[in-house]
């Protein structure tokens, strides 16, 4: 019986399925018997074998002084508004705005109007009742000048001094002068000026010295101590140094913080007040290591600090405290005196797992 064409190529195609099966089943089976028999521990334990590869860097504890640092300002050692003692008018201005003037200088001159003749006819009234009291006191000795009139003569006698007291400081008051060597900052008057008692002539500032002012928080002013070094550095990099002088004992409402102020020298009056300023305060030293801010880590209890690898090669989470900072790092406290600090693969490592340590090179990131 002849098969149709069609059934023939199932039957062959059934046949190479059949072989390629048998085939395959055969080579598992050799490759099978040829592996060699293993324990089924092996791999595990050579696993267990390898140690995670960390960079680490030696470091050695070293004494560094200890700041607070705050942001502040200069302000003038002294300043003063020089204010009208008495009424006047302009006539002399001896001394134009920014002129370094010495103590005692006249700055401002008043015109003197009638008060000489005041202050003549107040030394004639005196004279005369000095005259009166003498010829009451010489009647009183005869009995013939009653007590009261004497006591009458000695009150006009000290009316007519105390006039002349008044007239020769009001006649003072005419010339203002600089209560300390200072410059000029303001002048509020000019030539012709008529001021009344009160008003405001200019404004004094002593500029050699200054005081660097800054506001210290509250938790860091228990550590501040009258006559700490204090390095004071101003925006363009100029750097000075003075010694505080002066801690305030009361709080400051808004922000809970201390004023300070800090003697800054100034002979040659270089440095300007009312600048910017950062205030170094030096309140103490202590051992520390440098450390860049990339090692810095938190534990699971939010605890800042560094991994660091001991002498058996095994990790170890060091707590630390911040002493100061640097441009390019931080000085620390809280790890032994030498350390092996983890600089990679501290994220990937955990408490007293044992690891294998490479040294950082400078090349190393």
């Amino acid at each position: 019986m002849r098969v149709p064409r069609t059934h023939r190529s199932v039957i062959l195609a059934l046949g190479l399925a059949t072989v390629t099966l048998v085939w395959m089943l055969s080579g598992t089976l050799v490759g099978t018997a040829r592996m060699p028999p293993q324990a089924p521990d092996a791999t595990h334990a050579e696993a267990s074998q390898q140690r995670m590869r960390v960079l680490v860097t030696a470091s050695e504890a070293a004494p560094v002084e200890r700041e607070v640092r705050v942001q502040g300002h200069l302000e003038p050692w002294r300043r003063v508004r020089l204010r009208a003692e008495t009424e006047g008018r302009v006539v002399q201005l001896a001394a134009e705005k920014g002129a370094l003037v010495e103590t005692d200088a006249v700055l401002v001159a008043l015109a003197e109007d009638d008060r000489p003749a005041q202050l003549a006819r107040a030394e004639a009234d005196l004279a005369a009742r000095q005259l009166e009291l003498s010829a009451s006191e010489r009647l009183g000795s005869q009995g013939m000048q009653a007590r009261t009139q004497i006591k009458q003569t000695q009150a006009a006698l000290a009316a007519a001094e105390a006039e002349i007291a008044r007239l020769q400081l009001d006649i003072e008051r005419l010339r203002i002068r600089a209560p300390f060597a200072g410059v000029i900052e303001t002048r509020e008057v000019e030539l012709g000026s008529l001021l009344q008692r009160g008003d405001e002539l200019l404004e004094l500032v002593d500029t050699s010295r200054l005081k660097a002012v800054g506001q210290v928080p509250q938790q860091s002013a228990g550590a501040l101590q009258h006559g700490q070094r204090v390095i004071v550095t101003l925006l363009d990099g100029t750097q000075t140094e003075g010694h505080l002088g002066f801690i305030s004992q009361v709080a400051d409402a808004q922000t809970r913080s201390f004023r300070v102020e800090a003697e800054i020298p100034n002979p040659e009056r270089r440095l300007a007040s009312g600048v910017s300023a950062e205030l170094r305060i030096q309140v103490g030293e202590e051992r520390g290591h440098f450390i860049s801010p990339a090692v810095l880590i938190l534990d699971d209890s939010g605890r800042l600090g560094v991994r660091a690898v001991d002498a058996d090669d095994q990790v170890h989470f060091h707590p630390i405290a911040l002493i100061r900072t640097e441009m390019d790092g931080v000085w620390v406290s809280g790890l032994p005196p030498q350390a092996r600090i983890i600089t990679q693969g501290q994220g990937f490592v955990t408490e007293g797992e044992a690891v294998e340590p490479m040294v950082a090179t400078p090349y190393d990131s």
